[in-house]
């Protein structure tokens, strides 16, 4: 390390610790270097008044003298008035020097605002007070002792750096960028000044930047374990996992016991989804440092991926406990908490860290997950709304509003927020299928089609939108299609929805032994599926199996109470078996649940008819035509009982 002729110590190489979260909550982790300073006092003019060992002693020419014992020779020296004051300045200076390696932060400020009242343009004490400062995070102090310092000595590299140190605390990387590289115009071999204009660009996004200085930081110090680490947490972030992999393995050949590459290295291999090897890497990092918040944060977020929930639980457990103030903790055990279906749990966790971190969109879109989940959308609909306003590229709060949206039935909205979702990401599968199902429900089966094909072509295994094309295709009134993707769907994630509505396609093509074998199959892997009771009487009533087919819409209605649908087939399959009485009592349920269906009035006027209640039959008859005049069977009831259908209104 170069040293300037005529300065009472080298450049001083501070680099910042940073700790780096990527979204989806798994956290890296850059560390930086710190070297040690030194500050050799000159002879000075009452050198014969000095003790000649406390001098040596307290300016570091006695190798073996301890900390403790050199700062007690330079309070000697202090006290001892035999000292001008700019010597008393550079005593002073020194023994703040040494304070600050002790970690007494505030006996070395002390000492370097004496040196300073002492020698008001003592360039090298401003520099090393806006350091303390900037140790202290008095970051507005820091930068006014180091502006002092540089318009005293503009060609003091480490100055630059400590600056450009503060400019980062402040977040400000422009300008920290701009210090760090006027120290590395004046020091070219500044390997620190690289490593931490590297942490700027990155913390800028600027990651090729980064990669670059990063490679000029272990050009100029090829034992740098600290950039070699931070290069890897760059390559990862720009997703190039093989290349941080690479410069993690470098890091842990040159230090075997360096916690945070072997975090760092388990992320990248949890990201390449090698969970084994992961694990691997995190036990290792915990192994070494047992106080690693970090590694057992993202140890959590590999049994998380694995739903072990009980051991991704106990890690973020020991995160928070180790670090309280970790945000990221708290989500991840959010999540956690929520996908095991502990929604209290899981919201307090969120709401802690949007206390910790209240300007994170992820969080509130993460709690506004759970609010929907537990039934509450207009807390959701908040949380999402903060979630944009924080972060408006944030694709998945607006696919998540969107689905808010589509569960209230305000399709137009849902449909504009999925759009959004889409246009920030073009390859976002859940928003294609979820801007579908938007638009099935809203009559348009043709366009929801579109996007369910969109979603399959970003994700050909996206079993859920085989699924919902499946629907789309039998709305259009093409079952052969319909079967084709519910088979597909079948393939990928057999589920009782994709079985029973496999089944009811075969209903409808009349292939009623295939039907009832998918709506056995539905049954046995959702026995509280009332609708697949349901179909699968009404495969039963078209064989003719009517007391079959009762019992299953009897124990449909067990399930469901309040299904009139269930009424409804039981009413017809009771009037199909001659049992008018149960018939009667069944359609008046169904009419009762849903006054708006044609076909239980028109079902109640035949059963009616055959009991003889012609005034009965005939007033079914007709309320069912007023629902849907295009009715036939109704409008034949009405014929054969030689009365009149229901007159239109005139128009006005």
């Amino acid at each position: 390390m170069q040293e300037r002729s005529g300065r009472c110590g080298p450049y001083r190489m501070k680099a910042m610790m940073q700790r780096s979260s990527p979204a989806y909550s798994a956290a890296l982790i850059a560390f930086a270097l710190t070297l040690p300073l030194a500050c050799a006092l000159p002879r000075l003019a009452s050198a014969q008044a000095q003790d000649a060992m406390d001098e040596r002693r307290c300016t570091g020419q006695i190798p073996r003298a301890t900390n403790d014992e050199r700062i007690a020779s330079c309070t000697t020296l202090i006290a001892s008035g035999h000292f001008d004051p700019p010597n008393l300045a550079i005593l002073r200076h020194d023994r703040g020097m040494l304070q600050r390696t002790k970690g007494d932060l505030t006996s070395a400020f002390d000492d370097f605002s004496e040196a300073i009242k002492l020698n008001p343009d003592y360039e090298r004490a401003l520099a090393d007070r806006g350091s303390v400062n900037l140790a202290l995070h008095d970051v507005d102090s820091a930068l006014a002792d180091l502006d002092k310092a540089i318009s005293l000595d503009a060609n003091d590299a480490g100055a630059f750096m400590t600056r450009g140190n503060v400019y980062s605390e402040k977040t400000d990387y422009d300008h920290a960028i701009a210090d760090y590289g006027e120290a590395i115009r004046i020091s070219p071999n500044y390997a620190a000044a690289y490593f931490n204009r590297g942490l700027a660009f990155r913390h800028k996004g600027d990651l090729d930047h980064a990669i670059a200085d990063y490679d000029q930081a272990v050009k100029h110090d090829a034992k740098n374990v600290s950039a070699l680490n931070n290069r890897g947490v760059a390559w990862f972030e720009k997703g190039d996992f093989d290349h941080a992999i690479a410069d993690y393995n470098q890091a842990l050949k040159l230090d075997a016991n360096f916690a945070p590459a072997y975090n760092n290295r388990g992320d990248a291999w949890r990201a390449k989804g090698d969970v084994a090897r992961a694990l691997a890497d995190f036990d290792r990092a915990i192994a070494l440092s047992p106080q690693f918040a970090l590694a057992y944060d993202n140890r959590g977020l590999v049994y998380y991926q694995k739903r072990d929930y009980q051991h991704a639980l106990a890690d973020f457990d020991a995160a928070i406990r180790l670090d309280p103030t970790n945000a990221d903790a708290y989500t991840n055990r959010g999540n956690a908490r929520d996908d095991k279906g502990d929604r209290i749990g899981a919201i307090t966790d969120y709401s802690e860290a949007v206390r910790l971190d209240p300007k994170n969109a992820r969080i509130y879109y993460d709690r506004a997950i759970a609010y929907r989940r537990d039934g509450d959308p207009d807390r959701a609909m908040t949380d999402l709304n903060e979630a944009i306003r924080l972060n408006p590229q944030h694709a998945g709060a607006y696919n998540e509003r969107g689905y808010v949206y589509y569960q209230r039935h305000d399709f137009d909205h849902a449909i504009a927020d999925f759009d959004q979702a889409i246009s920030l990401n073009p390859k976002f599968a859940i928003a294609y299928n979820n801007r579908g199902n938007a638009l099935d429900d809203s009559g348009d089966p043709g366009r929801a089609i579109g996007d369910y094909t969109e979603a399959l072509r970003v994700d050909p295994n996206y079993a859920a939108a085989l699924y919902n094309r499946g629907i789309a295709w039998r709305r259009k009134g093409d079952l052969d299609r319909a079967i084709a993707d519910f088979d597909q769907a079948i393939r990928l994630a057999p589920s009782a929805a994709a079985y029973n509505s496999r089944g009811g396609a075969w209903l409808a093509k009349g292939e009623n032994e295939r039907a009832i074998a998918d709506l056995d199959q539905a049954i046995r892997l959702e026995p509280r599926s009332a609708e697949a009771y349901i179909n699968r009487g009404n495969a039963r009533r078209e064989r003719l199996a009517l007391s079959e087919a009762i019992a299953d819409y009897t124990h449909a209605i067990e399930l469901q109470p309040n299904s009139a649908l269930a009424y409804y087939n039981r009413a017809w399959a009771h009037y199909l078996d001659g049992t008018n009485i149960e018939a009667l009592a069944d359609a008046d349920h169904a009419i009762a649940l849903n006054l708006h269906t044609a076909s239980a009035y028109s079902t109640r006027g035949l059963i009616r008819e055959r009991l003889a209640n012609i005034a009965g039959a005939i007033a079914d008859f007709r309320a069912a035509l007023e629902i849907d005049p295009s009715f036939q069977q109704p409008a034949e009831g009405l014929q054969r009982l030689k009365a009149s259908a229901p007159t239109a209104p005139a128009n006005p």
